[in-house]
């Protein structure tokens, strides 16, 4: 863990066992609908992050592990802390799906985890990360010339969480061809990424949207920079989703210029599209400048969200 987020959650501890943590002011109350736990990609672990979440005065947070609702299943809603501050804990997931440009997540909200649909998928997917990580390494042996042991190689293969390229980052720096994740991703992991695409095994949008409708959730379209299409071809397959299951979009985000977020909010009002948000937060070791809550350089303070609501009065 790093330091900064070890010391905010241990003098937090310290506070609960004094019983000085007390309910949130409605006024100091923001939403994050987007962090990622250590069973995907992210750092810290489910308790950690909403310990943290609570530090930040967070008070509706959404743990959105990629293609895995294994951390959101560790939360335990009765936990004294959960019930004497308040804090909201939402469901969710982000899924991968496969397309030939670009990159397009999709989060699911209020999903129903003991879905036997969605618990059936996450088995599929989990095999499928496997398979797309050994490509991938596969890929950096050949243009790079990266060998990892076997035995490092069979601990990620064994690993109880989802796997995927931050994996492959660290292993990156801990055998020295990288100085952090993000300098391996760029030096090999975009590249290696972009010219395995086609070849890897994955779902498509159809599919994503119609396994979170069955377990009982709303999608969303995460970050749309990502996709790097034009507002006419994004205004497309905004309309194509829509016609497959989509309910929302994601408008604000740690990526987003202010000027992509506008444009994001007049395509869901134009669209009767529920707004969502969050930070995309994953920790000081693999997003060191996105912070929880606010985001990268204080772009993000969310306090409503049509998709909260939304899901308040189902």
């Amino acid at each position: 863990m790093i330091d900064e987020e070890e010391m905010i959650i241990k003098t937090l501890d310290k506070f609960i066992n004094k019983n000085i943590i007390k309910p949130y002011k409605e006024s100091d109350k923001i939403i994050d609908m987007h962090v990622h736990s250590c069973y995907s990609d992210g750092v810290l672990t489910p308790n950690e992050l909403i310990r943290l979440a609570i530090d930040k005065r967070i008070s509706t947070l959404s743990i959105t592990d990629h293609d895995t609702i294994e951390g959101i299943k560790k939360v335990d809603r009765t936990d004294k802390l959960i019930q004497d501050t308040g804090i909201e804990i939402i469901n969710g997931i982000e899924l991968s799906a496969k397309r030939e440009t670009g990159r397009m997540h999709i989060l699911g909200y209020g999903i129903d985890l003991e879905n036997k649909d969605l618990n059936k998928k996450m088995s599929e997917l989990r095999d499928i990360s496997i398979n797309s990580v050994l490509t991938i390494l596969e890929q950096i042996k050949k243009d790079y010339n990266i060998r990892f042991n076997y035995d490092d190689i069979k601990d990620l293969v064994n690993s109880t969480h989802h796997i995927n390229r931050v994996d492959i980052a660290r292993l990156c720096v801990k055998n020295g061809y990288a100085t952090s994740v993000k300098d391996a991703f760029n030096r090999y992991l975009i590249d290696a990424y972009d010219k395995t695409r086609t070849t890897r095994t994955g779902i498509y949008y159809e599919e994503c949207l119609d396994l979170i409708k069955r377990s009982g959730g709303i999608p969303v379209l995460a970050h749309p920079k990502t996709l790097e299409l034009s507002e006419k071809e994004l205004l497309k397959t905004i309309r194509d989703m829509m016609s497959c299951g989509l309910e929302g979009i994601e408008v604000y985000h740690s990526s987003h210029s202010l000027e992509q977020m506008k444009l994001y909010r007049r395509i869901a009002e134009e669209y009767n599209l529920l707004i969502s948000g969050g930070s995309d937060f994953h920790g000081k070791g693999v997003k060191p400048d996105i912070e929880m809550g606010s985001g990268k350089n204080n772009n993000l303070n969310i306090k409503t969200l049509s998709l909260v609501d939304r899901l308040h009065n189902r």
